[in-house]
């Protein structure tokens, strides 16, 4: 059989002449059986094709949440027979696109990295794991996915990764946006009627260039129902104002499944000394990752993903490459790099924790 995927018109705003390579690397990726994938353009709408023997209910689901998956259909000759798209998220899927702030990662290519992220050994168990069904209840289980974005920013990667149901954490090292991301979840919560309760603590301790360090952790915990409130399958959601280099303090070795981290595109990465840190934090892009990715490494599980989007002008891949192994991290080969703008050339690497 033909299925053919109509690619999102964001998708392509996003990627603009990248967009085709994109689908196409993303779907080989998560679907390899997948045979004969191509682009094609039915009625001047660009789709993605591929040849199968037949699709089972978690084939339409992995496909329904391919970050450029607009509509599914099966290809009868000239005709297209609707499959109906079914992403069978934990909650809805507009918590990520409602909130619009300056320099946020488009959702779009938020949702490309989890799921780059969680295809490989402890993301491939994630629909077991976290038996997520067609809007029934969710049970109980013993192997909740836990997700890192360890530069968070107001929570795009949270966002996605509670649709998918799973437990979320994030570190922001700018206070404002951490306590934001705090405040817009609960108030989401409230609205869509799940139970939560919310707590603010702080931790301190010794990052690791033997400073002494305070941050913020923000906590929610939230269910859709009463049942699976009383049954313990609840998740949770945390955004930590604080230092990502401090990673490793906050957080115990072998503690995350995936670590997904969007570096910033710009020359500086924090202009402002931040009191909570303990000094002042400018510096490069390079110099950030090289001091922060050991201590993420650490707190990433064996088996477990690490996915980092940066600017290929303010790092090369080869650069990149050797952070990775270094953290003892074995690449994924593929190409996802795109040029979102005169300044940006992004790329995007996965690593799997050895």
């Amino acid at each position: 059989m033909t299925i053919a995927i109509m690619r999102n018109p964001r998708h392509s705003r996003v990627y603009l002449d990248y967009a085709a390579k994109i689908a196409h690397n993303e779907l080989t990726h998560l679907q390899p059986n997948a045979e004969d994938v191509r682009e094609a353009i039915i009625g001047g709408v660009p789709y993605i094709l591929f040849e199968a023997e037949a699709l089972t209910i978690a084939d339409i689901q992995q496909l329904s949440r391919l970050s450029f998956a607009y509509a599914i259909f099966e290809a009868r000759g000239v005709l297209l027979a609707p499959i109906v798209r079914a992403p069978s998220y934990f909650i809805d899927e507009d918590i990520s696109a409602i909130l619009k702030y300056a320099g946020k990662t488009n959702e779009l290519f938020t949702r490309l990295m989890l799921n780059l992220s969680l295809a490989h050994p402890r993301g491939r168990t994630i629909n077991a794991a976290n038996n997520i069904t067609n809007g029934s209840q969710h049970q109980p289980n013993t192997a909740t996915i836990k997700i890192l974005d360890p530069m968070a920013g107001k929570g795009t990667t949270l966002y996605e990764g509670l649709m998918l149901n799973c437990d979320v954490h994030g570190i922001e090292i700018d206070p404002k946006p951490a306590y934001e991301a705090f405040v817009y979840i609960k108030k989401h919560f409230e609205m869509a009627r799940y139970k939560h309760s919310s707590h603010t603590e702080k931790t301190s301790g010794t990052g690791p260039d033997g400073k002494k360090f305070t941050a913020t952790r923000y906590q929610v915990e939230m269910a859709r129902t009463k049942d699976e409130q009383k049954s313990g399958s609840s998740r949770r959601f945390e955004m930590i104002a604080g230092d990502t280099r401090c990673a490793s303090s906050f957080y115990k070795n072998n503690y995350f499944d995936a670590i997904i981290a969007d570096l910033p595109y710009g020359v500086q990465h924090g202009a402002k000394k931040k009191p909570h840190t303990g000094g002042n934090i400018t510096r490069n892009a390079l110099g950030l990752v090289t001091e922060a990715m050991p201590g993420w490494a650490k707190v990433l599980k064996p088996g477990g993903s690490l996915t980092v989007a940066w600017n290929l002008f303010l790092i090369t891949r080869e650069e990149m490459a050797q952070l990775f192994e270094k953290c003892g991290l074995v690449i994924m080969d593929a190409d996802f790099s795109h040029r979102l703008d005169q300044a940006t050339h992004r790329d995007l690497m996965v690593g799997v924790k050895a």
